[in-house]
């Protein structure tokens, strides 16, 4: 998956990169520094893993409400 891609993902799951960065426990700065380069296969899965683990906690949230 593209940086473009996982930007793209991002935007249409309506998930902000701080919150990303805030799941990963790093600063926002340095997640958006991952982007000046092809992110590693590491980096994608961690990315990835923290948007479901939003998406996750936005059901629970909504059970709650």
């Amino acid at each position: 998956m593209t940086n473009t891609e996982i930007k793209h993902l991002l935007k249409k799951e309506n998930i902000l990169m701080w919150q990303v960065a805030r799941v990963l426990e790093i600063h926002e700065t340095t997640f958006g520094k991952w982007f000046r380069d092809p992110l590693t296969k590491e980096q994608q899965m961690q990315v990835l893993s923290a948007v479901e683990e939003i998406k996750l906690n936005r059901i629970k949230q909504q059970k709650y409400e």
